[in-house]
């Protein structure tokens, strides 16, 4: 009875890990060895073996449409993708969406911090970085006066700012002017050349 009793034992974790990937809403395809699925509204990621690898959570992004209009941002992607180790995340603050990036371990690699990411690219994503100014104290609210401002700049797998390419430009954060995430509007010209379309509609070109 003894080595019936260690299979089972040894079993356990196999059937718990079987049972942990039925049921899924869906799953989408491999890209660089991750595939992302889906359960109970919440995504996570599989690797080239079927593993789960990055388990269920509510932070990875998903759009019912995607953006068509040049936006290198969050509003491209239908599904959470895994790129060069690196996915989305997005934190809700008083209504306004967040980003940052995970590792391929789940593990919070970029805290959400800014209003709009791209993914990775020969290790580096285009970001908009949020800049606030204290402008005083409205006495009569008892809150703070704060001027925001964002400038779209580009960042390495540790959230580093390499370069700011654009801006500031200026900003009302509230869940009124925020419902979806400025767009990160850019064109790649060539491995170190960008142009970038700010508020205004007028593109600009910037080395790298």
């Amino acid at each position: 009875m003894k080595p019936i009793r260690l299979i089972l034992i040894l079993l356990v974790p196999f059937f718990m890990d079987a049972q942990e990937l039925q049921d899924l809403s869906y799953v989408g395809s491999l890209h660089e060895g991750y595939a992302p699925v889906k359960k109970n509204n919440q995504w996570g990621f599989i690797n080239s073996s079927g593993d789960l690898i990055v388990n269920f959570r509510n932070d990875l992004i998903e759009n019912e449409e995607v953006s068509v209009s040049g936006d290198l941002g969050v509003a491209t992607q239908k599904v959470p993708v895994m790129q060069e180790s690196r996915a989305i995340i997005k934190k809700n603050i008083e209504g306004v969406n967040y980003y940052g990036f995970i590792d391929k371990k789940g593990k919070v690699v970029i805290e959400p911090e800014f209003l709009n990411v791209s993914l990775f690219n020969d290790g580096k994503a285009l970001a908009l970085k949020l800049e606030g100014e204290q402008l005083g104290k409205n006495e009569v609210l008892g809150k703070r006066m704060i001027s925001y401002k964002y400038d779209v700049v580009v960042i390495d797998p540790n959230g580093e700012v390499l370069q700011y390419l654009a801006g500031p430009f200026p900003v009302s954060v509230s869940k009124r002017n925020l419902r979806k995430a400025p767009p990160i509007a850019a064109r790649q010209l060539g491995d170190n050349l960008i142009s970038v379309r700010g508020p205004d509609k007028l593109w600009q070109i910037y080395k790298y």
